[in-house]
């Protein structure tokens, strides 16, 4: 009986080692660094004729993690944390952090997804409690406030997500920037890549985002 016990014990540790493990975000070794941001926005912070502000500038992996770090702060709505991003010099990129699930399906609500999409959505990880961590890797861009994102490698807590899920959870972010971009006003990306290792960014947004 005791060594049956014993066993037990063993096989719960292990069992709940591996799920900590399956829960952990992937680091991918970029920091958040929010003088960067302040930075950023005191150097291009000058609005044009229309009361906007022109960019076209070259960002790496650092100044976007940061940006989201930021962003995070600002917008409660926002609906990751912890966010890193790492651009390669293949042309692809990398980003890690954790979907914060209350706040996705409040993003969602805002931005006039009904509740018929949100439960589709939520049935995808209807087995999953709590905030989920992910990793994903592929390539992408933006031309004319239209992103588009091609994965190569999409993890939820560490599981490889099938192919035809992570074609529907493309699509589903993709309609969901542009939905954001629309709320915002004003914004108007005209283009976005990644192709050189850091993000190539031209486009105008407003002086001030309304979160």
């Amino acid at each position: 009986m005791k060594k049956i016990l014993i066993t037990l014990l063993v096989l719960a540790l292990l069992f709940f080692v591996g799920f900590k493990f399956l829960m952990k975000q992937k680091d991918l070794g970029i920091t958040a660094d929010k003088a960067l941001v302040a930075s950023f926005e005191s150097k291009y912070g000058v609005k044009n004729e229309s009361g906007k502000i022109n960019l076209d500038v070259n960002l790496d992996s650092n100044d976007i993690t940061s940006i989201f770090s930021v962003w995070e702060e600002r917008d409660r709505n926002f609906p990751l944390s912890n966010v890193q991003i790492k651009f390669n010099p293949d042309g692809t990129g990398e980003a890690s952090g954790i979907l914060k699930v209350d706040t996705a399906i409040s993003l969602a609500k805002s931005l006039g997804y009904s509740d018929a999409d949100i439960d589709k959505a939520k049935s995808y990880i209807k087995y999953v409690k709590g905030d989920l961590p992910f990793y994903v890797k592929g390539s992408g861009g933006m031309s004319d406030n239209v992103l588009s994102i091609d994965p190569s490698v999409f993890k939820i807590a560490n599981v490889t997500v099938p192919e035809s899920i992570t074609n529907l959870a493309s699509v589903a972010v993709e309609d969901m920037v542009k939905k954001r971009i629309d709320q915002i006003g004003g914004a108007d990306i005209k283009e976005a890549n990644f192709q050189s290792g850091s993000l190539h960014l031209v486009g105008t947004v407003p002086d001030t985002i309304k979160y």
